[in-house]
């Protein structure tokens, strides 16, 4: 075979292996927009349909949605038709209240709210605000805000919706649940007497702790939620007691919904010096990812009680079980929510589309979702007995186990 044959089969050879890579690309490609045009062809299903039913909505509903309301309410759905009853999809305007709360300052009424059982209820009225005026109390339940009728509602949408511009009104209809063994002559709603007010918006700042001292030697900080400033009013407000004394601590999370993640781990941080917070459990890990300490601790270690209740909820509920994981303090009161979900906020359509996304374990692995934290010392109690300190049972004995440990 001459140099010229042996020329012209390597170059036909390599053109050959050229043709073969591009076709095999080419066809990888291919392959690649087919998938996409599959998956692209299901979704259309389900995008048709929301369509169809929407147009159906138009004809034929009492009250048909317009175009921005039909697809949050949609969003919506989609959001927690795998059954997350936290997820939630806010719109522009409403991601923009959601941020004002977390900074503790907003247009609202001036109210701390809780959730169970698919139903949203006061957990404290803040003093000197529209909502006292109006005689909002511990223990109402939202049915109707605006004209809007619902039994299922969440804490962050109605959240969404009682707040607004300073100087406009929402109208409520609430329910006051009947005093335990008394029959009403006449039942309005299966839980409780209905009444209704229009409340004006003010601007709220909501407190994040309440300090003091008690007998002069302990000292006192209730927690009300975990926003952005929580870890560090805490700090402040027990550096102070300190100063005046204390030598023995109580941290009261009753009522307390959580909120923000870093902010248990830093309010988790102040008491406990090292070590884990918290293990975050997702779909995609193969194990769960440890969370440690973050931030400084206290200067002085003082002796720690910490009281939960059942409305003690997700960050109360890492730091209430940390606490207990690293024998930091002793817990009080009765067992916790059991909300041990991981809420992610993804950017979408201008608002956000909160999902969740992982579940928490507590420092050692206890499970808490759907269970709760059981402390280390039961007090069972009635609301009715909160509203005086002296007959507040979970405080008293808050009060003598601080008094044993000073």
């Amino acid at each position: 075979m001459n140099r010229t044959t042996k020329l012209t089969i390597l170059i036909l050879t390599v053109s050959i292996l050229l043709l073969t890579a591009f076709l095999g690309g080419f066809a990888t490609s291919q392959i690649m927009f087919l998938a996409d045009d599959f998956r692209a062809g299901q979704n259309a299903g389900l995008t048709r349909q929301v369509s169809d039913l929407f147009n159906i909505m138009q004809r034929e509903a009492l009250n048909p949605p317009d175009e921005t309301t039909a697809t949050a309410g949609a969003l919506n759905g989609l959001l927690r038709s795998n059954g997350d009853t936290y997820a939630r999809f806010l719109t522009e305007d409403e991601l923009q209240r959601y941020e004002e709360g977390m900074m503790g300052s907003f247009g609202g009424i001036g109210v701390l709210l809780g959730e169970k059982d698919g139903t949203v209820f006061i957990l404290q009225v803040y003093e000197g605000t529209p909502a006292e005026d109006a005689g909002l109390q511990e223990g109402d339940y939202f049915y109707i805000v605006d004209g809007e009728a619902r039994r299922d509602w969440i804490s962050s949408e109605l959240s969404s919706r009682v707040r607004g511009e300073v100087g406009t009104q929402v109208e409520l209809t609430m329910v006051r649940p009947f005093e335990e063994d008394v029959m009403p002559t006449s039942m309005q709603h299966p839980l409780g007497e209905l009444f209704t007010v229009t409340i004006t918006r003010d601007i709220i700042q909501t407190p994040v702790t309440e300090a003091r001292m008690i007998d002069g030697t302990i000292g006192y900080v209730r927690l009300f939620e975990f926003n952005r400033r929580a870890t560090d009013e805490l700090q402040s407000d027990l550096e102070d007691l300190i100063e005046q004394g204390a030598t023995s601590l109580i941290l009261d999370l009753r009522d307390n919904p959580g909120g923000d993640l870093n902010e248990a781990l830093g309010v988790s941080s102040l008491f406990i010096t090292e070590g884990a917070i918290v293990q975050i459990e997702s779909a995609n890990s193969l194990k769960p990812d440890v969370m440690y300490r973050r931030g400084p601790s206290l200067s002085v270690q003082l002796p720690l009680v910490c009281i939960v209740n059942g409305n003690s909820a997700s960050a109360a509920e890492i730091v209430s079980g940390a606490l207990q994981d690293h024998d930091r303090a002793l817990v009080v009161g009765t067992e916790t929510f059991g909300k041990a979900s991981v809420q992610t906020q993804i950017p979408f359509a201008r608002g956000a589309a909160f999902m969740t996304t992982a579940h928490y374990l507590t420092a050692d692995g206890r499970v808490i979702d759907d269970v709760g934290n059981t402390p280390d010392i039961i007090v069972e109690m009635s609301i009715a007995d909160r509203a005086d300190e002296a007959t507040d049972k979970q405080l008293q004995r808050a009060i003598a186990e601080a008094r044993r440990r000073r």
